[in-house]
C-alpha cells in the first residue's frame, strides 16, 4: 500500500513539473516576443501603374486559319499530311478517285488536251500570217475557259492547303466516305495566335480596339492586342465578337489550347497599390499596418480603383513607409517588430 502510495505521488509531481514547464515555455515566447519583437515581413510602399482587367476563357487559334471542305462525294484514297504537319499553300493534302463522277476530270482533261493542239497550231498559223487575229482570238478563248474547267476538276479531286502553315485539325480518315460540304483538315498559319471572345453587352464597353491582352496557358504568357470588336450583338449569344490577336509563335503554346486571356481595361499610372491581403477593415474603415522605428502602427486609408486582387490607396500613403505583409494577424498597436529578410 506504501508502495502504491509513493509510486502515485512520484507520478503526480512528474505531471505538475510537466504543467509548470509548458507555463514556463509559454511564458518564454510572449518574452521573447516582448523583448526581440514580432517576427514581420515589409516592402517598400512605391507609386506604381494601376491596372484593372477583365478576364475570360478562350482557345488559341491561328492567326489566319482555313478549313478546306469537300467537293464531292466519293471515298478519300490519299491522306499527305498528319496534324503538327507544316504545309505550303498549294500542296495536295488529300486525293479523290480520278474518276469521280461530279469532277469529270477524265472528260475536262480530254477537251483539254484537244483544244490545246488546236490552240497552238493557231498560234503557228498566225505567226505565218495564214489565219486573223479575230480567229485566233477565238480559240484562245476556248482554250482558257477548257484549262479553267480541267483546273476547276482537279481541285475537286485534290484538294489543297488554302494557306501556309500547320495542319491543325485532321477531321477525316483514308477510305472515308464524305459528302459535299464536309471539313477535311485546318491549317493555321505560323505568324501567331487569334483567340475569339464572347463579351457580354454589360462589359463590351469597356473594351477599346488596341487594348493590351495578355494569354496565360499553364506557366506561360503571351502578349497580344484586341484586333477587332463587333458592332452588332450576336443573337444566338447574346453577346457581342471580339477578336485578340497575338503575333509570333511560342513553342510552348500549341493551337487549339484553352487559356485566359486577360484584357486591360484602365491603366493609372503613378499610384500606391496595395494588396487585397495586406488591408484590415473595422467598422467600414480601411486599415494597413505600418513598421515604423520598429514598432507596429495601423494607419487608415482611404481606397479608390479594385481589380479585385489589388485596391488603390488614394489617401493614406504619400510612399517609403514599410508596408507589413507577413505577421499582421499577431500584431497590436506599438507592438516592437522584428523583420525577417
Amino acid at each position: 500500500m506504501k508502495r502504491v502510495l509513493l509510486i502515485s505521488l512520484s507520478l503526480l509531481l512528474i505531471l505538475l513539473g510537466a504543467c509548470g514547464k509548458k507555463k514556463e515555455a509559454a511564458k518564454n515566447m510572449q518574452q521573447i516576443q516582448a523583448e526581440d519583437g514580432i517576427p514581420i515581413r515589409q516592402r517598400t510602399v512605391e507609386a506604381t501603374t494601376f491596372h484593372q482587367e477583365l478576364k475570360y476563357n478562350s482557345n488559341l487559334n491561328g492567326l489566319e486559319e482555313s478549313t478546306a471542305q469537300a467537293m464531292v462525294s466519293d471515298i478519300i484514297t490519299r491522306i499527305n499530311a498528319k496534324v503538327g504537319d507544316r504545309v505550303q499553300k498549294g500542296d495536295v493534302i488529300i486525293s479523290f478517285p480520278a474518276n469521280t463522277p461530279a469532277a469529270q476530270w477524265e472528260q475536262a482533261t480530254t477537251a483539254f488536251n484537244s483544244i490545246k493542239t488546236v490552240y497552238e497550231r493557231m498560234q503557228r498559223l498566225f505567226a505565218q500570217g495564214a489565219i486573223s487575229q479575230q480567229d485566233l482570238d477565238n480559240v484562245e478563248t476556248q482554250y482558257k475557259v477548257s484549262k479553267a474547267n480541267l483546273e476547276a476538276s482537279e481541285q475537286m479531286i485534290n484538294v489543297r492547303a488554302p494557306i501556309s502553315g500547320v495542319i491543325t485539325a485532321m477531321l477525316v480518315n483514308p477510305s472515308e466516305k464524305v459528302f459535299p460540304g464536309k471539313d477535311l483538315f485546318t491549317v493555321a498559319s505560323t505568324g501567331g495566335y487569334k483567340a475569339v471572345i464572347m463579351v457580354p453587352g454589360t462589359e463590351v464597353a469597356k473594351i477599346k480596339k488596341g487594348a493590351k491582352a495578355t494569354a496565360t496557358w499553364l506557366d506561360t504568357s503571351i502578349q497580344g492586342r484586341v484586333s477587332s470588336i463587333s458592332m452588332a450583338m450576336d443573337m444566338n449569344t447574346k453577346a457581342f465578337r471580339v477578336e485578340v490577336s497575338f503575333p509570333g509563335l511560342n513553342p510552348k503554346i500549341s493551337y487549339g489550347v484553352t487559356s485566359e486571356i486577360s484584357i486591360e481595361i484602365l491603366s493609372k499610372p503613378k499610384v500606391f497599390v496595395v494588396e487585397r491581403e495586406y488591408i484590415v477593415y473595422e467598422n467600414g474603415n480601411a486599415f494597413v499596418w505600418l513598421n515604423e522605428n520598429g514598432q507596429a502602427v495601423k494607419r487608415q486609408i482611404t481606397t479608390g480603383l479594385d481589380n479585385s486582387l489589388s485596391i488603390e490607396v488614394t489617401n493614406g500613403l504619400s510612399g517609403g513607409e514599410n508596408l507589413i505583409v507577413e505577421g499582421i494577424n499577431m500584431l497590436s498597436d506599438n507592438a516592437k517588430l522584428q523583420v525577417i529578410e
